[in-house]
C-alpha cells in the first residue's frame, strides 16, 4: 500500500470516529454509496484531500472537498470541534509517513484545518438563512390566513 493510500485509510477511520462504534465501522467498511452515503462522501472527498496534501494543495479542490464533508457534518448537530477535529488527526498520521518534512506537513495540516473550518461556517450560515427564511415564510402565511379569517381578503 502506498503512503497516500495508507494515510487515506487511517484518516478515514479518524474522520468516522465521531460517529462511534458500529456506525464508524460501517462508514469505513461499506463502499456502496447507496447503503453508506456518509462513508462514501468521506472516502471520495478525503481521497481528494490526501491527493492535494501530497500534491499542490490547490485551494479550490480543497475547499470543494471540505464543502461536501462539512455539508454533512453541519446538519448532524456536531459541535465545530467534533466536525472539524478529524483534520488534526492527519498531523499524527503524517508524522509516521516520511514523504513530507514535519514542518511542511504541519503547515499543510493547518491550511487544511482553516479550509475545513471556513467551509463548516459557510454551511452553518446557509442553514441559519434557510431556517430564518422558513420562519419568515411561515409567519407570512399565518398573517395571510389571519387576514383572510378577518375578511380582509375576500
Amino acid at each position: 500500500m502506498s503512503a497516500p493510500d495508507s494515510v487515506l485509510e487511517r484518516w478515514l477511520a479518524a474522520a468516522a470516529e465521531v460517529y462511534g462504534g458500529l456506525i464508524a465501522e460501517h462508514a469505513v467498511g461499506e463502499r456502496d454509496p447507496f447503503r453508506n452515503p456518509i462513508g462514501h462522501t468521506l472516502r471520495l472527498n478525503l481521497t481528494v484531500l490526501v491527493r492535494e496534501f501530497f500534491g499542490s494543495m490547490d485551494t479550490a479542490a480543497v475547499d470543494a472537498a471540505f464543502g461536501e464533508i462539512m455539508a454533512l457534518r453541519s446538519i448532524q448537530d456536531l459541535s465545530p470541534e467534533r466536525a472539524v477535529g478529524f483534520v488534526f488527526a492527519l498531523r499524527g498520521i503524517v508524522r509516521e509517513t516520511p514523504e513530507l518534512g514535519t514542518a511542511e506537513a504541519g503547515a499543510r495540516v493547518d491550511r487544511l484545518a482553516l479550509s475545513a473550518f471556513r467551509q463548516y461556517l459557510a454551511c452553518r450560515e446557509r442553514l441559519a438563512e434557510l431556517k430564518l427564511n422558513e420562519q419568515l415564510r411561515a409567519l407570512g402565511v399565518a398573517r395571510l390566513r389571519a387576514a383572510h379569517n378577518r375578511g380582509a381578503l375576500a
